[in-house]
């Protein structure tokens, strides 16, 4: 998808028609940079894209049914129409789209009104002609899905969100969205009550021992999906109260009565946490011991006996070996030796085979025994090693509970402290953490359980297809009814398998490609990962001894970063993999990246460190800032990707308000107008 155009009509602040040419890459440059102050329209611009492609406005617009410019709407008469909208004019996969979102309407009040809004999408055709496209919201959503959109027009300041736990449920959705794979969960949505219908119709035909077992079926079945959905919840609430966690401590961080004891209580969890990490660690360690190597632990005591019995073998030269003493004695009672010569005593024949008596067996008898003694060394030293990893095992669990203790005992004196420092306000945000703390703890211990729970479960379901597919059916129509209930519920579990398949390949791709592209921005040794749970986590370091990176604003802001960065390079690779791979819808290929306040909460080294790296993260950027946070090394980094530049100029009736002009590409520009007749912003293109 690439942005050609952008053009508002008495939307919000923007009066009359006003329009916006964006960089498109190439030699002039992918990013544009639009220059406004705090109010001017930024957000306002940002909402225009998904306005115009969903309807939708961002939480943060106030006002939302203002959506005509007030200065406009004052002017009209009642009883007089009037129009506000967006167009915006963009390519993709080599078609060009004009997207138009307009309101017309005839004022009847004084007070404006959400009003229906009316929608045309038009495309060039083949012979390059345009096209009304009727089915607009469908094909809106395969170009850049409502899903996705999030991802791709974003506040900077506010793109943080994505670290949080709860965030987890729209990176999976982002997931879902890139595999394409809608109508495979809407499959899983239907195929049980289809399963309910075929085992209805089973009970009432089948003999009395199927129903039996299909009505079993449908009472664990109706289980398991009530505990699908009791762990989704309280996992979805404990992502929340950790948050609301989070945000307390960083309150308690931030008070001067607290500010100690919070930093130690985070060293301690960081220790707590740790040791229960090599506490696991130790275990699963002590449990591969034992389930690989506790035979040579057995066989230790029965070495030295082996041992021993195999040295009066080897004396005796008893030991196995190709050449025995039995087959030489056979061969001198039966007087005649295998090639057929006569063995006669005291002839020479008869000497030289009854030499061989002697020496049967030697030298293989003596490789032998030297083979088994080695074996038996060997075996002794394996033994040895695996009681030392026990041992060291067991001692490093000794040793991780011992520090979980004490840490665990620090924690909870460093609790009753700030119970009862500070002033009220503060022991009521210790308060509230605890009962947060606790109501968590409940959570988890219940989750553990239902882990269990739905294991069990599928167990008995397991148990009880097995006795339904042994179940005959008394005629042609009760076995059909059956193996229809049985390959609906296998249908549904092996879709449920391939998506989960599908979901942690693209988790582990987009993983790779976040520390990819953070490594790129930051300037600390910190790495990302996007872990099993979808959750964004940033860690000191690597391997069994990683730490939690401290958190801030900053750090938070540029994994958001990283991770939108690492989306947009998934998303081209899926386009690309359109036509080979089979499980895909048809999501992907180029996006834009448009940014409002991108800088705002980041240090100069930070902000110079994105500013060189979004010009690559995609296609197509659009920058939205003010000259403050844009001077500097922002413009310096960003000067030469610059293909389209322009300035909103806010005109306010604020009389005390300080004019200002902004300075570029050696001109000034007028960026606040104070006293004006009314409020209203002005685009003004640079180049």
């Amino acid at each position: 998808m690439k942005l050609l155009s952008l053009e508002l009509e008495n939307f919000r602040q923007f009066e009359g028609r006003q329009t916006i040419e964006f960089a498109t890459g190439g030699d002039e440059g992918n990013v544009t940079l639009i220059y406004g102050a705090n109010g001017a329209g930024k957000t306002t611009l940002l909402n225009a894209f998904t306005w115009a492609f969903y309807g939708t406005l961002s939480a943060d617009v106030e006002q939302q049914e203002r959506l005509f410019t007030d200065a406009v709407w004052e002017k009209t008469q009642i009883g007089e129409t009037v129009t506000c909208g967006v167009t915006m004019l963009f390519e993709h996969d080599g078609t060009q789209y004009r997207l138009r979102r307009s309101i017309n309407t005839r004022k009847s009040s004084p007070r404006q009104q959400f009003r229906h809004a009316d929608v045309d999408l038009t495309g060039t055709g083949e012979d390059g002609t345009w096209r009304e496209i009727t089915s607009f919201s469908d094909t809106l959503d395969l170009i850049l899905p409502e899903r996705l959109a999030q991802f791709f027009f974003f506040n900077g300041e506010r793109i943080e969100h994505l670290v949080q736990r709860e965030a987890y449920e729209d990176i999976q959705a982002a997931i879902k969205t890139l595999l394409g794979i809608e109508q495979y969960e809407r499959a899983l949505e239907h195929l049980p009550a289809v399963e309910k219908v075929f085992a209805a119709e089973l009970r009432k035909l089948g003999s009395s021992k199927a129903s039996d077992i299909v009505a079993q079926l449908e009472a664990e079945k109706e289980q398991q999906s009530k505990l699908d959905g009791e762990q989704k919840k309280r996992r979805s609430e404990v992502a929340h109260l950790k948050d609301e966690v989070d945000q307390l401590e960083q309150l308690l961080r931030q008070h001067e009565a607290t500010s100690q004891l919070q930093t130690r209580r985070d060293e301690q969890r960081q220790v707590l946490e740790d040791s229960e990490r090599r506490r696991q660690q130790a275990r699963n360690g002590r449990n591969e011991a034992l389930s690989k190597r506790a035979y040579r632990i057995l066989l230790s005591d029965l070495l030295p006996e082996v041992e021993n019995l195999a040295t009066g073998l080897h004396a005796r030269g008893e030991l196995p070996a190709p050449l025995k003493r039995q087959f030489v004695d056979d061969l001198l009672e039966a007087k005649q030796c295998i090639c057929g010569t006569p063995l006669l005593a005291d002839e020479d024949p008869y000497k030289h085979v009854e030499e061989w008596r002697h020496k049967a067996g030697l030298a293989e008898v003596e490789g032998a025994w030297q083979q088994m003694r080695g074996r038996t060394r060997d075996l002794g030293d394996a033994a040895t090693e695996a009681i030392a990893q026990l041992h060291q095992h067991t001692t490093d669990i000794a040793t991780a509970s011992e520090t979980y203790r004490q840490a665990e005992e620090t924690l909870n004196e460093i609790a009753a402290q700030l119970a009862k420092v500070g002033p009220e306000d503060v022991q009521q945000l210790e308060r509230r953490r605890n009962e947060l703390r606790n109501t968590i703890q409940e959570h988890e211990f219940r989750l553990r359980d239902i882990i269990k729970e739905i294991d069990n479960v599928a167990v008995k379901i397991r148990e009880l297809d097995g006795k339904l597919k042994k179940a005959h059916g008394e005629n042609v129509k009760v076995e059909a009814l059956r193996r229809r209930v049985t390959v609906t519920g296998e249908a549904a579990r092996a879709i449920k398998l391939m998506l989960d398949t599908a979901s942690e390949s693209i988790r582990r791709r987009l993983d790779a490609k976040v520390r990819s592209v953070h490594s790129g921005i930051t300037i600390k040794p910190f790495v990302p990962e996007l872990n099993p749970a979808f959750e964004l986590r940033l860690w000191r370091g690597e391997g069994p001894d990683r730490l939690l990176a401290p958190k801030s604003t900053g750090e938070n802001q540029l994994l958001s970063l990283s991770f939108v960065g690492a989306l947009a390079q998934l998303c081209k690779e899926q386009a690309e993999l359109r036509s080979e791979a089979q499980l895909l819808g048809h999501i992907g290929g180029l996006y834009p990246m448009v940014m409002d306040a991108a800088f705002g909460n980041l240090d100069n080294n930070y902000r110079a460190a994105v500013a060189r790296a979004l010009p690559s993260m995609t296609s197509q950027v659009v920058v939205l800032t003010s000259k403050s946070q844009a001077d500097g090394v922002v413009s310096k980094e960003l000067s030469a990707h610059v293909g389209a530049e322009y300035v909103i100029c806010v005109h306010t009736t604020k009389e005390d308000a300080e004019r200002e002009s902004i300075s570029l590409r050696g001109q000034e520009w007028d960026y606040v107008i104070p006293a004006a007749d009314y409020d209203s912003a002005q685009l003004r293109k640079v180049f």
